[in-house]
């Protein structure tokens, strides 16, 4: 019976660390991006990080090593509710609706995606070396793996150049002209790695695609 007590208050300690924890690199990635909004990234130190945040320097270093390793979580973060709209298998017959998603969702964060931008971090820094999509869409040959860093390269030197200039050209047009430019690649990923859904055959597609000539 100690034994089982015992059990349960240590099991309620590490839940409450846990949660301590989690509320902590809450605080500190909210106070680095107000922090950002205000000085370069370069110029933040953990001292004012661990002020603005209202936390200790123990406990920053209780969850941390740098500073640098709150913009990765962010950055994850981020990169992971973006992924979902690349497993959108639309992408196979409606290369469009696909970018259309994807340039909707960035948008939607575009803010933590500009301060990232901001920071001058090294891609790999941030995501991680090698494919980010891969990570979703699994390559299981070296032509598959080249044609995602292909994409995934071309897309997001896009989307970056996108979000410097402020976002002026719409959603609909960047769609439009990423559709254009990579949809063959999109519609060949998502073919060689799933067949067609009963219904969509050949004559969907092509009723897609002329939706799509439709809005030029």
């Amino acid at each position: 019976m100690k034994n089982q007590a015992e059990s349960k208050r240590n099991e309620n300690l590490r839940l409450s660390n846990q949660e301590s924890n989690r509320l902590t690199r809450e605080c500190l990635q909210t106070a680095l991006i107000y922090l950002m909004n205000e000085k370069p990234f370069e110029q933040i130190h953990i001292s004012e990080l661990a002020r603005r945040s209202g936390v200790s320097r123990t406990a920053f270093y209780r969850n941390y090593t740098c500073k640098e390793d709150i913009l990765a979580e962010i950055s994850n973060s981020i990169v992971h509710d973006v992924a979902v709209s690349f497993l959108d298998e639309c992408g196979r017959y409606d290369s469009y609706g696909w970018f259309y998603n994807c340039f909707s969702k960035v948008k939607t964060n575009a803010e933590p995606f500009r301060l990232l931008l901001q920071a001058h971090m090294p891609r790999d820094s941030l995501v991680g070396t090698g494919s980010v999509l891969e990570k979703w869409i699994p390559a299981d040959t070296p032509a598959a793996h080249y044609r995602l860093l292909a994409l995934e390269g071309a897309f997001i030197n896009i989307l970056a150049d996108w979000l410097r200039g402020g976002m002026k050209d719409s959603v609909e047009d960047m769609a439009r002209l990423c559709a254009d430019q990579l949809g063959h690649t999109i519609r060949d990923i998502f073919t060689s790695l799933t067949p067609p859904k009963n219904g969509e055959t050949a004559t969907h597609k092509t009723q897609r695609e002329e939706q799509h000539e439709n809005r030029r």
